[in-house]
């Protein structure tokens, strides 16, 4: 035991080296494996920092370029919408004209108006009054016109309730200057009175939309498959002393066309 606490005596200072030594690489290890983690975590995070950067300057350019496209589509679509404003500003040509002679005069379901050839007035043109659908004008001299109303007995026109429904044929009640028939209404569309009814634009006379009266009533039996409804027109014709008239190239295509088919 002697021995050995001489030969560490003698020892101790190499001990205490060792001890220090191993101290100071423990202390150098554990150093360097905190740096190194600091500089893998600077690192990361410069790499995501660029990476977000350079992803965000590819979804700006991306952005850029679609802005460019909406502005072009918008520019072009704005163009169009515009043209399509003209031409439906340009389709109907208006203007007024005096009734001489209204349905209900001498039982005539006939409209005399003082406008003719010579004032601009065509077959073809349809007459408002009241701002309600009137006719249609048939024939023209200078300055008078001849006008089918909607209570002619042979003449039949394109209408529906309201702006959604289903297109009907409407004709007059033979004599009656006030009301008229609507026909062709499926029973699965509500009708109810007071609502009301419109043209479709489909027969080419009238603009779509234009008011023709009002549901007064319905007739027939609920069993059929289709509704009959008794209309009050709104042209009021008696009462009539000043139309409106509408021309529009597109009625007298229309016109043309038919009047060709009728030739032998």
């Amino acid at each position: 035991m002697r021995n050995l606490i001489e030969l560490l005596a003698r020892i101790h200072r190499w001990l205490l080296f060792v001890a220090v030594w191993a101290g100071a690489l423990a202390w150098m290890n554990s150093t360097y494996g905190h740096h190194r983690t600091l500089m893998a975590r600077w690192s990361m995070r410069f790499t995501q920092s660029w990476m977000a950067g350079v992803g965000q300057w590819h979804d700006w350019e991306t952005l850029s370029e679609s802005n460019q496209l909406v502005m072009l589509e918008n520019a072009r679509l704005r163009a169009e919408l515009e043209a399509i404003k003209s031409r439906q500003a340009n389709a109907w040509e208006t203007n007024h004209a005096n009734v001489l002679r209204s349905p209900g005069w001498d039982n005539s379901p006939w409209m005399v108006l003082d406008r003719g050839g010579r004032d601009g007035v065509a077959p073809g043109d349809a007459v408002l009054s009241m701002g309600h659908a009137a006719g249609k004008v048939v024939d023209t001299t200078a300055h008078e016109a001849l006008v089918l109303t909607l209570t002619h007995p042979n003449a039949q026109w394109s209408v529906r309730v309201g702006k959604r429904g289903e297109a009907g044929r409407l004709m007059a009640r033979p004599g009656d200057v006030h009301f008229a028939i609507l026909t062709d209404v499926p029973r699965a569309q509500l009708a109810l009175p007071g609502d009301t009814v419109m043209t479709t634009g489909f027969d080419g006379v009238f603009p779509a939309d234009v008011a023709v009266g009002l549901v007064e009533d319905a007739l027939g039996g609920k069993g059929d498959e289709f509704q009959t409804l008794l209309v009050k027109l709104g042209a009021n014709y008696p009462q009539s002393r000043h139309v409106l008239w509408l021309h529009s190239d597109l009625t007298t295509r229309i016109d043309a066309l038919t009047e060709n088919t009728q030739r032998p």
